[in-house]
């Protein structure tokens, strides 16, 4: 299992709900970098950290190529809008 986090969306909090909830300690908050941290070989892949994550900042793949597809799609989408937006901005 491999676990993405949005690190955009997430708010980096030392009680973050969905690391308080992981069993195996494999999602983890870190107060030196301010920010979680996830830990692949203690993940057993229950998916209770992406339930309890309210701003759906995780999101967690069987695979590594599973995830790398997914930011790729993620990638083209933000960029797709990025072009119409600016295309938008253009017309006024």
């Amino acid at each position: 299992m491999t676990l993405h986090i949005d690190h955009d969306i997430c708010l980096k909090e030392p009680n973050c709900p969905a690391a308080l909830s992981c069993s195996t300690q494999a999602l983890f908050y870190d107060p030196s970098d301010e920010k979680l941290f996830f830990n692949a070989d203690r993940c057993n892949g229950c998916g209770l950290c992406v339930q309890k994550c309210a701003y759906r900042a995780l999101s967690l793949f069987e695979t590594t190529a599973d995830l790398k597809a997914y930011l790729k799609k993620i990638n083209e989408v933000r960029n797709d809008f990025q072009t119409k937006l600016e295309a938008l901005l253009r017309l006024k």
